[in-house]
């Protein structure tokens, strides 16, 4: 997930993910637990509709509950676009957490680690991820700076793992011209990165773990690892 200002979702990339379906939810009847279902069933409406005209009876409806169910669990649309936000970032950020602990404190696997964890949020996730990247910035104040704020802390935390690696001579950074290159570096790889979600397709033949590998040396390269 990235911290630039909300963007439009690209029509390309909306139609890559959702496949050749019609793009509407597919309810399981069978769950009972009636928030998660409303956040699963809004995450899909938003992503193939967009937040603004999705309204709270195309999703009670697409859920086959009621009005009154909904307001059981949300105030407002705001407050679910928010928690389906904020999950999804709580999640990538336990992922990386994860990755970097288990990486032995070497910056070039830290590095590889944490890529391959976001990259596979954003395989596993990807109704989420695109919503949270493109739905964000509909998000009032002060839930908008809050979200903000946690997608800074989640490019910090490529851009401490790049700054260590340089500062040990384990990565070798183009010079940017005035701008921080850890900051600069962690930036495109954020954002190489996040747009898996827009053209990785589960059903064909290239696996999330061979995605994630290749996505791994390629950061590596950016930085100017040693081989």
């Amino acid at each position: 997930m990235k911290t630039s200002p909300r963007t439009s979702r690209p029509t390309r990339a909306r139609k890559a993910a959702a496949g050749n379906g019609p793009g509407e939810p597919v309810v399981d009847r069978r769950r009972n637990n009636s928030r998660v279902l409303i956040k699963d069933v809004a995450s899909q409406l938003f992503f193939a509709h967009g937040y603004e005209v999705t309204s709270i009876r195309a999703i009670v409806d697409a859920c086959n509950l009621t009005p009154a169910a909904f307001y059981n669990h949300f105030a407002t649309k705001e407050e679910l676009l928010y928690e389906i936000v904020a999950e999804g970032h709580a999640t990538v950020g336990v992922m990386m957490k994860d990755a970097l602990r288990e990486a032995a404190a070497d910056p070039a696997r830290e590095l590889a680690a944490i890529v391959s964890a976001y990259v596979r949020f954003h395989t596993h996730h990807q109704v989420f991820a695109l919503v949270a990247n493109a739905e964000y910035g509909a998000l009032p104040e002060p839930r908008l700076s809050a979200v903000r704020a946690e997608r800074v802390r989640l490019r910090g935390l490529f851009e401490d793992v790049i700054e260590r690696g340089a500062s040990a001579g384990r990565f070798c950074l183009v010079d940017a011209g005035g701008m921080s290159s850890p900051k600069l570096a962690a930036v495109a790889i954020g954002d190489m990165c996040l747009r898996v979600a827009e053209w990785y397709r589960p059903e064909e033949k290239l696996a999330s773990a061979d995605v994630e590998q290749a996505y791994a040396a390629f950061a590596l390269r950016l930085v100017g690892a040693e081989p």
